[in-house]
């Protein structure tokens, strides 16, 4: 992963510093509309509104930003299957993984496997189970065996009552044999103030954890992604403690289905180029998140994988009675 996005970036990097205009076709004659389902200020649509103004600027047309918050992360979804007899290229939208579990869920107005016309993976979230840096646990392993000591008694928090986070420390619960009080929070603001304040014990937190960390303020026990991550080196995953698991949360952009192909590639091509931009790869280091882009083919085929396996995980939610 880490060698595919050296190549990635120094490979356009060259390109992007002037981002030069692509060649010109008939259908980008006004602007872009891309819908993003968090709200404006956040981390992601911090990452995103870098990547869309060096996208517009390649292709000639800036992109409007539509901050569409709420609904776990699924508007944008929803406006791109509403808007099908308008495949045009002019309304995208950003499709979070909460999109591949909400049609199982509950009744939705989209479907993963035939609503979308995938364009671009862009990132991944990169979390990691925080813990205040006064806490006793300096491991994964001081934590496993603390919640096996006091079995009910830790809590962690987690954003969403349904969210990835949520879910994925409720299987480390399983894998691991331990049991812990999972508390949901709105979303990582929150969640962070909580863990700051003492109020729970450890949380799975992305990029909103690293100034915290770097004030000395909070500290990861154990990385919750596939590999080891360029910020945190020698801090192990948890996959390495033998606890296979991870958060994957990746987001990226796509367009009603029934785009053309040819419009598809070009979009796709934009954004893959926009991601090595300056702002993009700042924006990328300061959330702690890898580049990690997809061309359409590839990221439809993740989606339905995704789609897939979303509907394994909500069956044992329903097992469990978290879902009725």
């Amino acid at each position: 992963m880490q060698r595919r996005q050296l190549l990635i970036a120094t490979g356009v990097a060259a390109a992007t510093r002037s981002l030069p205009v692509l060649a010109a076709e008939a259908y980008l004659e006004r602007s872009i509309t891309l819908i993003v389902p968090y709200g404006a200020g956040g981390p992601t649509d911090t990452h995103i509104r870098a990547v869309a103004e060096a996208a517009g600027k390649l292709l000639g047309q800036p992109m409007v930003i539509d901050n569409r918050a709420g609904a776990n992360g699924v508007n944008a979804a929803a406006a791109l299957a509403q808007s099908r007899t308008a495949a045009d290229g002019y309304t995208l939208g950003i499709l979070p993984a909460s999109v591949y579990r909400e049609p199982h869920m509950q009744k939705a107005s989209f479907d993963p496997r035939k609503s979308f016309s995938y364009i671009a993976l862009l990132s991944d979230y990169a979390f990691g189970l925080a813990v205040r840096a006064d806490a006793p646990y300096k491991s994964w392993a001081d934590f496993a065996a603390a919640a096996r000591k006091q079995p009910g008694k830790l809590n962690v928090g987690a954003t969403g009552a349904l969210g990835t986070p949520r879910i994925v420390m409720d299987e480390i619960a399983d894998m691991a044999g331990l049991q812990y009080n999972v508390v949901p929070y709105k979303g990582d603001a929150e969640l962070a103030t909580a863990l700051l304040g003492g109020h729970i014990d450890a949380a799975p937190l992305s990029g909103i954890a690293v100034p915290h960390i770097e004030a000395g303020k909070l500290r990861y026990l154990a990385m919750l992604t596939p590999e080891r991550i360029k910020r945190y080196p020698q801090l192990p995953t948890l996959r390495e403690a033998g606890v296979n698991a991870w958060i994957d949360s990746p987001y990226g952009v796509a367009g009603p289905a029934g785009m053309d192909a040819a419009r598809v590639q070009k979009l796709s091509t934009a954004f893959q180029q926009a991601l090595s931009s300056p702002a993009s790869l700042q924006a990328l280091e300061q959330l702690n998140q890898p580049l990690n882009y997809l061309d359409p083919k590839a990221y439809q085929a993740y989606a339905l994988q995704s789609f897939a396996r979303e509907e394994a995980r909500v069956a044992k939610l329903r097992q469990r009675g978290l879902l009725s």
